[in-house]
């Protein structure tokens, strides 16, 4: 199977410094890398082409976001089995590849993702703690990572099927990609690999955790300039877009009146005792 692994990037030449050379050698020989960029203005185009001459570069005159930078990326390279959208403040190890494509060369399979760890410098410790391994959609599809924060342990190392992937590490096979028309080009960041993850399984594929896969995530170190009333804007926003395309308007108006009464509790309630993500899956 054919990979091209496409990374988005805007002003993250720090984190490509990091990252890209466990990527490049990641010892799956049939893949191939593309860096999109987002007009980077931090010598992100100039590095990449001095220290990894066999990357593919695509330059997007203006910052698309996640997920019409990974649309742009396979439009641009289009002729393979799969892809995999990689962020670039992941590392991998090598030889991550090989059983997520065990996996996803299954019959009604759509896509897959690995045991996603936090780095080693966010964790501060040798600790080995997840980040996401795979995540669950409630009824109200909201979206959690399973066992975030958990130390791992070997009963995560299982293959078994979730409601939806995370963005940062998801393979996709390109027919199911194509079926589907790709991430959903009116979100710029935020809730896109949910709504991608969500119209997969609206077509009849199923969706798997490969915890016998790994990579490591320097979490939020893509976004952390945004601040975190931005990010729960932009989710809320996105989440709304995905609900009303796929449910239809009346339905994505009933949840976000659902959200807001119970942010409403929570704050006047319950927001000294635990947060607002504690408290929803409560619900």
């Amino acid at each position: 199977m054919k990979i091209l692994i496409v990374i988005v990037n805007y002003n993250g030449k720090h984190l490509l410094e990091k990252n890209l050379h466990s990527v490049v050698e990641n010892g799956y020989e049939d893949s191939d890398i593309v860096v999109v960029d987002n007009a980077s203005v931090d010598g992100s185009i100039e590095y990449l082409k001095q220290e990894f001459p066999s990357v593919k570069i695509v330059e997007s005159r203006e910052n698309l976001g996640f997920g019409r930078g990974n649309n742009l990326g396979v439009k641009e390279y289009p002729n393979y089995d799969a892809y995999l959208f990689l962020n670039n403040d992941i590392s991998v190890p090598k030889g991550f590849l090989d059983n997520l494509v065990k996996e996803l060369q299954k019959e009604n399979v759509g896509a897959v993702g690995p045991k996603v760890l936090y780095s080693k410098e966010k964790v501060g410790s040798e600790k080995r703690i997840i980040n996401s391994a795979g995540i669950e959609v409630d009824d109200h599809y909201m979206a959690y990572d399973r066992y975030d924060k958990e130390e791992d342990k070997p009963k995560y190392n299982v293959v078994e099927e979730v409601d939806a992937l995370m963005g940062g590490a998801f393979l996709i096979k390109r027919d199911v990609f194509e079926k589907v028309g790709g991430f959903n080009s009116n979100m710029f960041l935020y809730y896109e690999d949910i709504d991608l993850s969500l119209r997969i399984r609206d077509l009849g594929y199923k969706l798997y955790y490969v915890g016998t896969s790994e990579v490591y995530h320097d979490h939020m170190a893509s976004s952390k300039s945004l601040g975190t009333r931005k990010r729960n804007i932009m989710n809320m926003q996105n989440r709304f877009r995905s609900i009303q395309s796929r449910k239809g308007i009346w339905v994505a108006i009933r949840e976000v009146i659902w959200y807001l009464f119970n942010w409403l509790v929570w704050k006047m309630i319950y927001s000294r005792r635990i947060t607002l993500k504690e408290f929803l899956k409560e619900k």
